[in-house]
């Protein structure tokens, strides 16, 4: 089964200097839908901060949280004494654990947009911790990097304290990746800049494809080069929070 969603689809929110747009958010409001998430994940948003601006400090808790810098730049720093400066194709992981407070801004005079995904962590109040993974490398032959993973079959450049695991990939026109899913996982891909065919289903520049009962993906890009951001998520999970 494949879900596609197309950017233009996807509900969020708008201020002066911020356009979010939400692939998953688990709200109230979206109890019930696809969109409320997808095993341990529980928000992933597209964002688009204009130049000079961004999140102030803000606190987050028992989530581990991965962002992909896909243009610009972005500046983080948190009550763990952590700072540093993201450029494109950078990733931060994040464990908030007990409780951290951090800052986001794009000092930059360019716009920065970001991928940003929080999955409920296996347990609570774990120790706050986070790393910076400048220019990770990025295959260009449909072999992922896997950039975190607390998933027991996937060695990821971090580890994460969720079974699940995050990485990407850049396709160039004509190559295709494959990737094995197990029987009791899901995937989430995303279309990073230009189209894709997943599994002989096309998937619009910038949306994102939902699949399970996939033993294979096949991911190709036919004319555009694109990144491709791919999500593999147990179908269930324990949230300690209950």
């Amino acid at each position: 089964m494949i879900r596609v969603v197309p950017y233009e689809t996807l509900s969020g929110s708008d201020t002066a200097n911020i356009s979010i747009r939400d692939h998953f958010r688990g709200t109230i409001e979206n109890h019930g839908k696809p969109s409320y998430g997808l095993g341990a994940l529980r928000v992933l948003a597209d964002t688009r901060i204009s130049p000079q601006s961004g999140f102030p400090m803000h606190e987050h808790k028992n989530f581990e949280i991965i962002t992909f810098v896909v243009s610009g730049t972005l500046s983080h720093e948190d009550t763990t004494g952590a700072k540093g400066l993201l450029n494109e194709g950078d990733v931060q992981v994040m464990t908030t654990g007990a409780g951290v407070r951090h800052s986001e801004i794009n000092a930059s005079n360019k716009y920065t947009r970001v991928y940003q995904m929080w999955f409920y962590a296996e347990k609570l109040n774990l120790k706050p911790s986070y790393a910076d993974l400048i220019a990770p490398p990025l295959n260009d032959q449909g072999n992922f990097t896997v950039y975190a993973s607390g998933a027991p079959h996937i060695v990821g450049l971090r580890t994460i304290n969720q079974n699940v695991a995050v990485m990407g990939t850049r396709l160039e026109p004509g190559y295709t990746s494959i990737y094995k899913l197990l029987p009791d996982r899901r995937a989430y891909i995303l279309a990073v800049d230009g189209p894709l065919v997943i599994n002989n289903v096309k998937l619009p520049a910038q949306g994102g494809a939902e699949l399970c009962e996939e033993a294979e993906i096949h991911t190709l890009v036919e004319d555009t080069p694109s990144r491709v951001v791919l999500i593999d998520v147990a179908n269930t999970f324990e949230n300690p929070e209950k």
